[in-house]
């Protein structure tokens, strides 16, 4: 067993792996938190993914905007997508959507929503909003529910402020901040391919 441990250990370094997990900030403004309990000072760090990038992401995406957990992404697939009312979508890059996302998703990459992407109004069109280069009119647009890969993944909290830019009605949106990664990690199924 200790020969086993030894070449896990030799592979990990011969590969570059960390293997330990390194410290990195919790928001791009905080790398640690202190507050004081019963007379003792706490302190909250983070090990793991690097920030930014991956910096955890506020509960609430933006003013207005319902942030939604497992239970209520399975209510809106059953009542508003399978009446073609909405839509869920996972905004993380094509090859990562197509290894396995929320069943019922469509993928729509974060770059697809920026004020500089020149088939943004076609993307509006297609979510259901009438004239969106000139007068848009939001009133048969698509409820949406966005994700990205997780809580400490910046992308739906991005695409959200995207919309909110081009005049979606923050009613018709929704967050799903768990993400991909949350649903995946309380055993929940995933499609591949979709």
């Amino acid at each position: 067993m200790v020969s086993v441990r030894r070449a896990v250990i030799a592979a990990g370094i011969a590969a570059g792996s960390p293997l330990v997990a390194q410290s990195s900030a919790i928001t791009e403004g905080a790398s640690a938190f202190a507050f004081t309990m019963n007379g003792a000072e706490m302190t909250i760090t983070r090990s793991g993914p690097s920030c930014p990038s991956s910096c955890i992401q506020p509960m609430i995406a933006a003013a207005g905007i319902d942030t939604l957990g497992e239970l209520e992404v399975i209510g809106f697939l059953q009542n508003v997508v399978s009446t073609g009312a909405g839509l869920l979508i996972d905004v993380r890059m094509p090859g990562t959507f197509s290894s396995g996302s929320v069943p019922g998703s469509v993928n729509v990459p974060l770059a697809t929503f920026k004020p500089d992407n020149p088939y943004r109004a076609d993307l509006l069109s297609a979510l259901g909003v009438s004239n969106p280069e000139t007068t848009p009119n939001f009133s048969g647009a698509f409820s949406l529910v966005i994700f990205g890969n997780g809580p400490d993944d910046g992308a739906a909290h991005d695409a959200i402020q995207h919309l909110l830019g081009a005049g979606y009605p923050p009613s018709k949106i929704k967050y799903y901040r768990g993400g991909a990664s949350t649903w995946s990690a309380l055993g929940l199924n995933i499609s591949v391919g979709q």
